[in-house]
């Protein structure tokens, strides 16, 4: 089920620069790979959004005391200003390994997702292709653009005074850049704190998005694995809107 929504005004605060500690960002890891919770405002890998810190050179500087390592690199992105679960390969084996999983859609990703608007019920699905502009990096929901699909589940609804509100646990099935956001913003669920597709709050530095749950078959040992990583600011952000 898809809706339009009305394009909604844009918030201009930005996440804070995080502290620098890789090691304290691990999650989980083993020889071939490792996850980490990546903090709002660090890159994912660098040239992807402009000059920052990114995970990339932060891994390879972490691991280099220990054990050396040519072959790190991301599976997959979160954009600059989201948080959550980010995997690594270790060599060049595991990423081919996930990388085909990632292409065939076979890696489960969950996201928790904070909104303003009335969801139009409790699951629901967003269905819809999406473009984006290479001038001005945003993506639209378009007829000619590449099939993107987004299930959705309420978890609680609640309201502030900047309106009704709701979270929400976003599984996306494609993989398409700002899906998530702009698929939400396309059906008047803007991202409370998202810069570009979503509605400012006040106490709000940061879009309210986060990868919590990746699961996954193992490329080299074939076992099950899932990570989870709750998103540390929730608490503080429903404060934040319930008095803002």
């Amino acid at each position: 089920m898809t809706r339009r929504g009305r394009t909604p005004p844009r918030p201009t605060s930005r996440a804070p620069a995080p502290a620098l500690d890789f090691a304290s960002w691990i999650v989980w890891r083993d020889a071939h790979l490792v996850a980490v919770d990546k903090p709002a405002g660090v890159l994912s890998q660098g040239g992807e959004g402009g000059a920052g810190v990114n995970l990339v050179d932060l891994a390879r500087a972490h691991f280099a005391a220990t054990s050396p390592r040519s072959g790190i690199g991301v599976l997959h992105r979160l954009d600059r200003n989201v948080s959550g679960v980010v995997l690594l390969a270790l060599d060049p084996e595991a990423a081919r390994g996930l990388s085909e999983q990632l292409a065939k859609g076979e890696v489960e990703r969950e996201y928790v997702a904070i909104v303003r608007g009335t969801p139009p019920g409790e699951t629901f699905v967003v269905d819809a292709p999406l473009a984006k502009d290479a001038r001005t990096n945003e993506v639209r929901v378009a007829d000619d653009g590449k099939p993107a699909r987004t299930d959705v589940q309420v978890v609680s609804r609640f309201r502030a005074p900047l309106g009704a509100c709701a979270e929400l646990v976003v599984r996306p099935i494609t993989g398409r850049s700002h899906q998530i956001r702009v698929h939400l913003a396309h059906v008047g669920l803007p991202i409370i704190g998202d810069p570009k597709y979503g509605v400012a709050a006040h106490g709000v530095r940061r879009p309210l998005l986060h990868a919590r749950r990746m699961r996954f078959v193992h490329p080299i040992t074939h076992e099950p694995i899932e990570i989870v990583a709750p998103p540390p600011w929730r608490a503080d952000a429903l404060r934040a809107l319930r008095r803002s």
